[in-house]
């Protein structure tokens, strides 16, 4: 496959983002675990290693700094050795299957998190999507959107957040994505 960040959105290519504002981050290390302790829950816990590319051989991340949200968007692409992405996105269904609420730790303290299962957008090889409602101390609700695509030997990742409404990841640059991955790998 060709190297990830060269898969990655380039300036001009995403108009729901600011010119200049979608920076792509190169993960250096084969890990980046949190500091934080794991959550309350083991089955969530394996949702988010996964949904942060735990145990990925290459990562990249880009970030959307979207017009029409103070709360940017992001994406992860993900490479993996021989048939490690497909069993990694099985243990993401079985984390999925078993994960409802969960307690945990952040830069901004203690959280607790409902997770919900969606309707799948149809790209890649498998798909799923998944939201987080997180209440916060000031009443408001924080709502983030998780697309996970299997393509091939990569995973995908999308994540929207907003406060006090539903998110959605644009589901043409999901597809794009996709599609990208898929030539990629096709060469």
């Amino acid at each position: 496959m060709s190297e990830l960040k060269t898969l990655t959105f380039r300036e001009g290519e995403v108009p729901q983002a600011y010119e200049g504002a979608i920076p792509v981050l190169d993960r250096k290390s084969k890990t980046s675990r949190s500091t934080f302790p794991p959550v309350s829950d083991p089955a969530c816990e394996q949702v988010l290693d996964i949904t942060n590319a735990e145990g990925a051989s290459s990562v990249v991340d880009q970030i959307f700094n979207w017009k029409d949200n103070v709360l940017p968007g992001g994406s992860t692409l993900a490479a993996y050795k021989g048939a490690e992405a497909q069993a990694t996105f099985n243990r993401l269904g079985e984390g999925l299957t078993a994960c409802r609420t969960f307690t945990g730790t952040s830069y901004a303290g203690k959280y607790r998190s409902t997770l919900a299962v969606e309707s799948s957008p149809r790209v890649g090889d498998k798909a799923v999507r998944y939201r987080l409602e997180s209440p916060m101390d000031d009443g408001r609700v924080r709502h983030d959107d998780h697309v996970v695509v299997q393509v091939g030997s990569a995973i995908a990742l999308f994540t929207a957040t907003e406060i006090d409404k539903q998110a959605a990841f644009p589901p043409d640059l999901i597809a794009k994505q996709v599609k990208r991955l898929q030539n990629a790998q096709r060469q």
